[in-house]
């Protein structure tokens, strides 16, 4: 858990040790800063300073509690079974086109709505490898996070492949030269993070597409720690994946 709260067991914050300048620096800084004002959006959390862990569990916003209630009492009860012919079923691609626009740069119905990360990743891994037979390699890196990992560790358990690691620099991430060093004729599938969430090194998308689509195989890329803190421009289903 990365967040901040005051303890009887810890001392003071040491702001008042600091210099004044720094202070009054740092205060400037939080009155101008443009998203300020958004944090009273968001649900009140006692005694929490510092939220840093949003891409795990982002805090609710306070509107959230409303519309809840809103949908409970409303599609959900009046309309019952009627609310699938009625919106339901294209809330995941009309949700997926703004996620899309806003956090990806990708084009309309580029985006879906769907099962949590880990249910979607396993779906598309091992769909992946399907759709390379013969191909026995699943190309990986020992820095990507945990939960990427168990997941081609289970796939590859389960069709009885290679997982192949790439052991990148961890202060920094997978570089197109470990890529095209790991991958080759027999290699199905490469997962990898665009964002390192250790280091948050950001890798060469469009360079390493390249090298894994030039051996013939595909690649997944995890944007978790990628979309809404970095640009991105995922614009056609036919272009490579660029990030600016």
């Amino acid at each position: 858990m990365t967040d901040t709260a005051p303890s009887a067991d810890l001392p003071a914050p040491p702001s008042a040790a600091l210099p004044t300048a720094l202070r009054d620096r740092a205060a400037a800084l939080d009155a101008a800063d443009p998203l300020a004002r958004y944090r009273d959006l968001f649900a009140p959390s006692e005694g929490l300073i510092a939220y840093l862990d949003g891409n795990s569990l982002g805090r609710p916003l306070t509107a959230t509690r409303e519309r809840l209630a809103s949908f409970v009492d409303g599609p959900w009860a009046a309309r019952l079974i009627r609310s699938w012919d009625e919106g339901w079923m294209d809330a995941p691609t009309e949700l997926g086109d703004t996620l899309g626009r806003v956090a990806l740069g990708a084009a309309p119905g580029q985006t879906v709505v769907a099962d949590s990360t880990t249910v979607l990743l396993y779906k598309l891994a091992r769909a992946a490898v399907d759709a390379r037979p013969g191909r026995r390699v699943i190309v990986a890196d020992t820095e990507n996070f945990p939960t990427d990992r168990f997941v081609l560790q289970g796939i590859a358990a389960e069709r009885g492949l290679e997982l192949r690691w790439i052991t990148p620099d961890a202060e920094a991430g997978v570089t197109p030269d470990e890529v095209a060093a790991a991958v080759g004729p027999d290699t199905a599938l490469v997962l990898l993070s665009h964002v390192a969430y250790k280091s948050g090194y950001i890798a060469d998308l469009p360079a390493i597409t390249r090298i894994v689509h030039d051996a013939g195989a595909l690649v997944l890329w995890d944007l978790c720690h990628s979309a809404g803190s970095v640009p991105l421009a995922w614009t056609s289903p036919s272009a490579a994946p660029t990030s600016t």
